[in-house]
């Protein structure tokens, strides 16, 4: 699996942030019926980190789990998951709303 390249508007995830996905053959088909993605996700100020998109088979809950990163500004932060509460087709990719945080 190729890593998709993504994007948050912030420094950080929280509740109501977020992410902007690009490069998805099927941006409406993918925000019907998302599947797991390796991303390369860059915040804001720069920051880079790894992500995933996992689904799970059984519930076809929705997540997305960030890697440990350092912000710009020197903030360590853990990796976290997060709950993606949902997913809308934009242009050549999907916005991902991040809801609660799960882990």
């Amino acid at each position: 699996m190729s890593r998709l390249s993504a994007a948050c508007l912030h420094t950080h995830l929280f509740r109501g942030a977020r992410v902007l996905v690009d490069g998805l053959a099927d941006p409406s088909g993918y925000a019907e019926a998302p599947r797991p993605l390796e991303l390369a996700l860059r915040f804001s100020d720069g920051a880079p980190a790894d992500a995933e998109v996992l689904v799970s088979p059984e519930s076809g809950e929705t997540v997305l789990a960030v890697g440990a990163y350092t912000t710009e500004a020197g903030t360590r932060l853990s990796s976290r998951t997060w709950l993606v509460s949902g997913v809308e087709a934009r242009d050549a990719g999907v916005e991902l709303r991040i809801g609660v945080r799960v882990g």
